[in-house]
C-alpha cells in the first residue's frame, strides 16, 4: 500500500473535481483513495469539503414562489373536515 500523501480541497486531482460535479460522490472518493493513499474517512471528509463548491446545484423548492390555487385551499379544508368527524366521532 502506497503511504499517504497530504492533500487539501484546493489540491485535489482534475479527475476526482469532475467527479463531483457530476455527483458522483463514491467514484471520486475511489479515484483520491487511488491517487493519494488515504483512508476510507479522510478521503470522504475531503470530497464532501469539495463538493460544496464544485458539486452540483441543488434546486430547493421555495413554497412562497408557488402560484396560490384552489387546490391547496380544498385539500385543507378537507383535511380539517376529516379531523372534526374523527373528533366527533371519538367524542360520542
Amino acid at each position: 500500500m502506497k503511504s499517504e500523501v497530504i492533500v487539501t480541497v484546493n489540491e485535489l486531482p482534475e479527475d476526482v473535481i469532475e467527479a463531483i460535479r457530476q455527483g458522483q460522490k463514491i467514484e471520486a472518493i475511489k479515484l483520491l483513495r487511488a491517487a493519494t493513499g488515504l483512508g476510507l474517512a479522510n478521503a470522504k471528509v475531503l470530497v464532501d469539503r469539495a463538493s460544496r463548491t464544485h458539486g452540483p446545484e441543488r434546486v430547493i423548492k421555495n413554497f412562497a414562489d408557488q402560484p396560490a390555487g384552489i387546490g391547496g385551499l380544498v385539500k385543507s379544508l378537507a383535511f380539517a373536515l376529516v379531523l372534526a368527524a374523527g373528533w366527533y366521532f371519538y367524542q360520542g
